[in-house]
């Protein structure tokens, strides 16, 4: 993930980033890469099943 990041990228696009992590640790993962897209004005696209996802993000789709 560090080495996604140090580039600063405008596009960050994640695959199933939480989905065998436990809550605590999914929290920590998704506020870092939200926090990430914010600071570095980028887009984050998360596919992901993981219904926890949902409660950190600011707009869902559903496909």
């Amino acid at each position: 993930v560090a080495r996604a990041l140090v580039n600063k990228p405008t596009l960050l696009i994640a695959d199933e980033p939480t989905s065998s992590l436990d809550d605590e640790n999914t929290i920590q993962v998704l506020e870092m890469l939200t926090s990430q897209a914010k600071n570095n004005d980028a887009a984050l696209i998360i596919a992901t099943h993981d219904q926890r996802v949902r409660n950190h993000i600011s707009k869902a789709y559903l496909l």
